[in-house]
């Protein structure tokens, strides 16, 4: 039964901790691709404004760049649960599939320390620059908003690295 939690052999996330992040990693992705769709909706109202009105969708070059930074950091976690991060396999094309493997693993691993430290960097930026009142040249928009959607999106990036790990470990195994 406690394996049931855990593990997870098969390429789609049977276990429980693997449809948790497999369904909230989905639900991130959905977020940022509305964000994107929000982004292209406003770019699209600024340039008929800039156009053919002479006015401009105010800060909106601000608000692309925090809306494209979140929206990156979001998407992140569910690339990683469906293995889609660009492999360069040049040199490992001819090893076993054991070396390969082993290697996936690793790289996961590395991910996840890296998406880890992210998170709580980007956490101690966000209280700073909240303490410091930052705001965005144009709009005022308080700095550390853009940050808030990223603690968690590294966070579960970090989790869905380890997940993903453990599933080559077992799956190495078996």
């Amino acid at each position: 039964m406690a394996d049931a939690l855990f593990v997870d052999t098969e390429a789609r996330p049977d276990a429980l901790i693997g449809r948790v992040l497999n369904k909230v990693s989905r639900f991130f992705a959905v977020c940022a691709g509305l964000m994107l769709l929000l982004m292209s909706l406003m770019s699209l109202a600024s340039i008929v404004g800039r156009s053919l009105f002479d006015k401009p969708v105010l800060g909106d070059y601000e608000l692309v760049q925090m809306m494209s930074a979140i929206a990156v950091t979001m998407s992140l976690p569910f690339c990683q649960m469906i293995r889609g991060h660009i492999i360069v396999d040049f040199f490992t094309t001819g090893m076993p599939v054991r070396v390969n493997k082993t290697l996936d693993i690793i790289a996961s691993l590395v991910l996840a320390v890296a998406a880890f430290i992210f998170c709580w960097r980007v956490t101690l930026g966000m209280f700073e620059l909240q303490a410091n009142g930052d705001g965005s040249m144009l709009l005022n928009l308080p700095t550390w908003w853009g940050y808030a959607p990223m603690v968690p999106s590294f966070f579960l990036l970090g989790c869905a690295a380890l997940y993903t790990a453990w599933v080559d470990v077992i799956g190495a195994r078996a």
